[in-house]
């Protein structure tokens, strides 16, 4: 039997809700009530408005006496508009929510509480689900998340993949404080830039709860000077995600993409050297970001043949088998891509080479399976020749079966699951 609620249960949480909108009218309410639904609900909700020329303002209106703050700004986009309302937050937790997702029940209360067990986390986060269409729906689709105890594999694994979403995370605003205002270049995968900002900073905690529902529609997304329409999304984020780490690439040490403990003093040894230059070009490539996943590869050809080296470790395996994962953003626009990175590959010492070639192929086979699903059946099909001709050869056969036997997925993280 559940217990009745108290006064005492519905002392807000010390959180600020910041909620950008632009031009979702229809779906602001929505999103509104199952934030101020949350028990205990939070201190503080702040919607910024980007310039919307709908009713935004009217429906806003209309929670004022629930405490909703109201901000209206010109249209600037959303990072613009989280950065205005960062300035403006006065509790020490900040929850980023957007106009047309729905909370779920107990969210806010178990983000909250898993920050407050854990003072040495700067954030805490759980998973998501999508749906297409009106609220309520009951046909969703969970996404992945995966958490660790160590900052750097869940750093790793986040510059590999987006899966910390904002409205599945609450964060201490110290932290939003420590690494800067959003990046309003973007007019996409700010959130993006921001989860990635926070993991390399602060040690986050993943929570086995489907923190919100995720809507999808068919409405046009971004400003009003550089939005897109739906089904010209995939476009946007592999563009802005190639600005994030042409930068990252540039800006990160080794070090910072080694799973485990450096060997002396905090440096690498030659060997973690090159497994770090292996995972690094292993996510630019990942990225699409050929000429420089092509380049680190060049360079770690050149150090395992100096060092001797015919056996991948156990992080380089999970590196390189996730390059050609279906949903990864490894497209090659054209054959001369291939055949650099290819190229690069071909490189390495006869013997890691072929292990190499393997362990790429292995996700390439399970996309083969699953062919006949795909909603972009000729796209996938070109795109799986350039991989086949490229690593269907007798020398890496041999370790692909033996990747098939081994394969473990993930290294360092695990699957965060909700019931």
């Amino acid at each position: 039997m559940t217990a009745p609620t108290t006064v005492a249960d519905r002392t807000p949480l010390p959180v600020t809700v910041l909620m950008p909108t632009f031009n979702r009218a229809h779906y602001l309410a929505e999103a509104l009530d199952s934030v101020l639904g949350q028990e205990p609900p939070p201190a503080e909700v702040i919607v910024i408005d980007d310039g919307s020329d709908d009713a935004t303002g009217e429906v806003a209106a209309a929670y004022s006496a629930r405490g909703v703050a109201y901000v209206r700004q010109d249209n600037a986009g959303k990072a613009a508009a989280l950065n205005n309302g960062l300035g403006r937050a006065t509790q020490p937790f900040v929850w980023i929510f957007d106009d047309d997702d729905i909370a779920a029940p107990g969210t806010l209360a178990a983000l909250h509480q898993a920050l407050v067990d854990h003072p040495d986390a700067g954030y805490a986060y759980g998973l998501c689900d999508k749906f297409f269409g009106e609220w309520p729906n009951d046909a969703r689709e969970r996404n992945t998340a995966y958490a660790s105890d160590e900052r750097v594999a869940l750093y790793v694994r986040l510059m590999e993949d987006f899966f910390i979403w904002q409205g599945a995370m609450l964060a201490r605003r110290s932290c939003y404080e420590a690494v800067g205002p959003f990046d309003t270049r973007l007019a996409r995968s700010q959130d993006y830039e921001m989860a990635l900002r926070l993991g390399r900073s602060f040690k986050g905690i993943g929570l086995p709860i489907v923190a919100f529902h995720q809507r999808h529609h068919a409405g046009v997304r971004g400003p009003k000077g550089a939005s897109v329409k739906a089904h010209e999304v995939e476009q946007a984020w592999r563009k802005y995600n190639h600005l994030i780490f042409r930068e990252l690439h540039g800006s990160h040490g080794l070090p910072e993409f080694f799973i485990g403990t450096p060997a002396d003093a905090g440096e690498l040894s030659p060997r973690q050297t090159l497994t770090a230059r292996i995972q690094r070009g292993s996510i630019m490539a990942r990225k699409g970001l050929w000429d420089l996943a092509a380049a680190d590869f060049e360079t770690a050809a050149h150090e395992a043949s100096a060092l001797g080296v015919t056996e991948l470790c156990e992080q380089e395996k999970a590196a390189l088998r996730r390059i050609f994962q279906r949903g990864a953003r490894s497209i090659f626009q054209d054959d001369g891509e291939a055949q650099r990175f290819f190229g690069a590959v071909a490189d390495f010492p006869r013997a890691l080479r072929g292990r190499i070639e393997g362990n790429l192929l292995l996700p390439v086979t399970y996309r083969l399976r699953r062919l006949s699903g795909a909603t972009d059946r000729r796209f996938e099909i070109g795109q799986l020749r350039i991989m086949a001709r490229h690593l269907l050869k007798g020398s890496s056969i041999r370790s692909y079966f033996n990747a098939r036997r081994t394969d473990r997925g993930m290294y360092g993280v695990q699957p965060l699951l909700a019931a």
